[in-house]
């Protein structure tokens, strides 16, 4: 008897201890479709809401309450309504509901009857949770991602999915209650939707770790985002927005310029504090602080940023260019670098799991910003630095240049996704690139040998439609730029009309992602022996005619036969510096290349008229070449003669043919040699005549 008091004595303690532990945890329903209810997880691998149990600890008891084909809509094809899971989850009278509904309202059997419907649909769903627990804190979550491959993308579910997602954020407004974005870090995450639809285990715990910080938030050191540190630039005459990470809900000071200004951190932790229009000048001291933490940005200057990006011929690094001693040596304190490094190059071998593991996670790019010294400018792009050198020493106002640029990527990574799925033709092969012959087979077989390690069927490639945004520009949408510079075309040369509406695609998503009307200064495609590179150039010379705030610098006249990275890339960084000068800074410089303009016949003899140039000349005066004529049966023909009059050139045709297109720079590697006075050279083209 008395071992069972003793017993009792240490058993009690423990049972009470527990008891009220349980009537003291809150509750969690988690509430939703098959991605709730972890349709597609591998044996072992924990749903979301388990995942979510862990972060939440003890103090919450967390259900799941999924079912999957669950419709949000009440008259869809699997109303959650009528679920058995929807009773439980109103007996359970939870202190927290989470609802992750309407995926699969974008089925044609739903949202084209029922669409009206939904937002009442779901303002009955919050009511009734409220009814059975009146002090409940109701979170709803945004629309998971729904990628290309999905069998209906095109036929509804893109559009659709485009108008619940729309009317998500509404709903949770006008039933305050707090939205959730389980989209935002999921939506450039492919490689965890291997059916495009159900996010895997990793997935899940991407969805679990946003509930949790939206219920109990987020403790982490204060830090500024990658894009500010010591040396920076940031653009002068425009407010520039600081932002970073804190702790939830915390206040942050900034002080700057003897003034201070404050913020507050959301339930994600994140802060942003937008400085004032400053004049080009410095250096400045920001100070950023929370009660017990401080960042210091040491010598901030304020002048004009820009952005360098494309492929290999981009990142043609300074020390490996012709001429570039001189340029190394000499001190230039006005210019800042900010080379976003790759993690990797995609040289022919296969990456270990470790690589592409972190290419996965979008860890592609890093860097920081640093002063011109000797060690930084000789692994800076050969054009970029060029052509900030000569834009600090002509204006003397600092000059930021941000390098991103992939060797051998092609247009297609540098658009964002949503431009891409919301075009028909890009939403055909985005999701399937590794086999589309829409995408250069270089770019397929190069990116094979890089991942043939892998076992992911999304497996995420810098070659990838989107990655580089995803990976790269995404992070610097909220920096205010002068201008573009661009550098890219090689890897899309196989296929000159997709490039096109790649191109103006690129350029398009860019403007509206960083709501600026970003100037675009190019670079033409050089000369090498590559059968398609002239239509190429003389499609590129189009568009720059077609896109407005665009201007290209023509670079065939430095090209290389045989090798397809020039080495002579001092000149066109000062190409691209003149056109600068020209448009934006408003300098009287003729900078733009000579342009076809239009032409005249008169029996045999056609005359050229050329913009941009006062005069025409040759290259070291000497005679000129690089016009053809093509007859009527196709053939490859000399002019009788030639002659420069001012902006013109005249054209003698041969008597006894008949002549329906002149050409000029069209040999793949050419030796044309027209200009204007000002030493730019005339592009490639070719025009029809009567």
């Amino acid at each position: 008897m008395l071992r069972l008091i003793k017993k009792l004595v240490l058993i009690l303690p423990i049972l009470l201890w527990s008891t009220m532990m349980v009537s003291a945890q809150k509750k969690v329903a988690c509430i939703g479709d098959s991605i709730t209810k972890g349709l597609g997880l591998k044996n072992g691998e924990k749903t979301y809401p388990e995942q979510l149990q862990e972060l939440l600890g003890i103090d919450f008891d967390v259900q799941n309450f999924g079912f999957s084909g669950a419709t949000l809509l009440s008259k869809g094809h699997k109303p959650y309504i009528e679920t058995s899971e929807y009773k439980q989850a109103l007996a359970f009278q939870p202190d927290v509901a989470i609802i992750a509904l309407g995926v699969n309202d974008t089925d044609p059997r739903n949202w084209p009857n029922y669409g009206d419907e939904f937002e009442k649909d779901y303002s009955t769903l919050i009511s009734n949770l409220r009814k059975v627990n009146p002090k409940v804190a109701i979170y709803i979550c945004n629309l998971t991602p729904i990628f290309s491959g999905h069998t209906r993308f095109l036929s509804g579910t893109r559009d659709w999915y485009q108008a619940i997602s729309l009317l998500i954020p509404t709903i949770a407004q006008h039933n305050q209650v707090q939205l959730i974005d389980i989209n935002g870090p999921l939506k450039s995450r492919i490689d965890l939707f291997e059916d495009n639809v159900h996010p895997s285990s990793e997935g899940a715990a991407i969805i679990a770790n946003q509930v949790s910080q939206a219920i109990q938030g987020v403790n982490q050191p204060l830090a500024v985002a990658l894009n500010f540190g010591d040396h920076m630039v940031l653009q002068r005459n425009r407010e520039n927005p600081i932002f970073g990470k804190a702790s939830s809900n915390i206040h942050v000071k900034l002080k700057f310029n003897q003034k201070t200004y404050q913020s507050q951190a959301d339930e994600n932790g994140n802060w942003s504090i937008l400085l004032p229009a400053m004049p080009a000048g410095g250096p400045f001291e920001i100070q950023i602080q929370t009660d017990n933490q401080q960042i210091n940005l040491n010598d901030v200057l304020f002048g004009d940023v820009y952005l360098a990006s494309g492929q290999s011929n981009m990142a043609f690094e300074l020390k490996y260019a012709t001429g570039a001693d001189s340029l190394i040596q000499i001190n230039s304190p006005q210019v800042r670098l900010f080379k976003n490094n790759n993690l990797v190059q995609t040289n022919p071998v296969s990456w270990d799991l470790a690589t592409l593991d972190k290419i996965n996670k979008l860890d592609f790019f890093t860097g920081n910003w640093s002063t011109s010294t000797k060690e930084d400018k000789v692994n800076f792009s050969a054009i970029a630095y060029t052509f900030a050198y000569e834009l600090a020493k002509k204006t003397n106002i600092p000059i930021g240049i941000i390098e991103l640029d992939v060797p051998g990527s092609n247009t297609e990574s540098w658009i964002d996704r949503t431009t891409l799925e919301n075009d028909n033709l890009l939403a055909t092969y985005i999701h399937n690139w590794r086999k589309s012959d829409f995408i250069q087979d270089f770019c397929r077989t190069r990116s094979d040998q890089n991942l043939s390690l892998s076992l992911v069927k999304n497996q995420r490639h810098p070659y990838e439609p989107a990655y580089n945004f995803e990976a790269g520009i995404k992070h610097w949408l909220k920096t205010q730029f002068t201008a573009v510079l661009w550098y890219q075309g090689e890897s899309n040369a196989h296929n000159i009309e997709l490039h096109e509406r790649l191109f103006k695609t690129l350029i398009k998503s860019w403007r509206h992602n960083f709501n600026q009307d970003l100037p675009f200064y190019y670079v033409q495609l050089s000369s090498i022996n590559r059968p398609s590179w002239p239509r190429f150039r003389d499609s590129q010379r189009q568009m720059d005619q077609q896109i407005e705030n665009t201007f290209m610098a023509v670079s065939s006249d430095v090209g290389d036969p045989t090798d397809v990275h020039p080495k002579n890339k001092i000149i066109i960084g000062k190409r691209l510096a003149k056109l600068v000068l020209a448009h934006e800074y408003k300098s009287k410089i003729n900078a733009d290349y000579p342009a076809f303009d239009h032409y005249q016949k008169k029996n045999e003899v056609v005359t050229v008229y050329f913009q941009n140039c006062k005069t025409l000349q040759t290259k070291d005066h000497q005679p000129l070449q690089g016009f053809i004529l093509v007859d009527e049966k196709g053939f490859d023909l000399q002019p009788e003669s030639m002659s420069i009059q001012k902006n013109r050139v005249i054209i003698q045709l041969p008597r006894d043919k008949k002549i329906k297109e002149i050409r000029y720079a069209y040999s793949p590697y050419s030796t044309a040699n027209l200009e204007n006075e000002s030493g730019i050279p005339a592009s490639t083209c070719s025009f029809k005549i009567d």
